[in-house]
């Protein structure tokens, strides 16, 4: 599986982000309307700016966090009546901002713990308790180490030295 090269998705995130639909896109709002994360965090988080910023000032955009709380729901590409590919673009330009090291705190604390355990959170003895209370099994501390092998394989190694490299 070969890797796309940042010039190249560069150059693909130019075409999602035609100049045509942009003008009438700034006039629509039906992307934010759209947006579980817009309606939850209001104050943090526009796709309608966040894409305008991405258009305008693409060095700009990749380090802000807001590029960080796209939920990937796909109900601003499903809508947009322009078309245009909102969730494509952000997740393009996420991967901009990680190939230049504009990775925030948060999610690179979450992938940390992805990759050394496995999962999202710790898992306490507490939890085993709560889940034997409901009849279910146990999940224990820890994944398995063949379980976290795969984990890390589709992750990839160069992902997990790119997280590693920031901590």
């Amino acid at each position: 599986m070969g890797t796309i090269s940042l010039e190249s998705s560069k150059r693909f995130l130019e075409q999602l982000l035609d100049d045509q639909k942009i003008k009438y896109c700034q006039d629509c709002g039906t992307c934010t309307a759209s947006c579980p994360m817009a309606k939850a965090l209001s104050d943090q988080y526009n796709p309608r700016k966040l894409l305008m910023k991405i258009h305008l000032d693409l060095d700009e955009a990749i380090q802000g966090d807001d590029l960080w709380l796209c939920a990937w729901c796909y109900r601003c590409t499903e809508r947009c009546p322009q078309g245009l590919q909102l969730t494509e673009i952000f997740l393009l330009t996420r991967n901009f901002a990680s190939e230049r090291g504009y990775l925030p705190e948060s999610p690179r604390r979450l992938l940390e713990q992805i990759i050394r355990s496995g999962r999202s959170m710790a898992a306490s003895e507490d939890v085993d308790e709560w889940r034997l209370e409901y009849g279910l099994q146990k999940i224990g501390s820890d994944i398995g180490d063949e379980a976290l092998k795969e984990i890390r394989k589709i992750m990839g190694e160069v992902f997990e030295r790119r997280v590693e490299k920031r901590a």
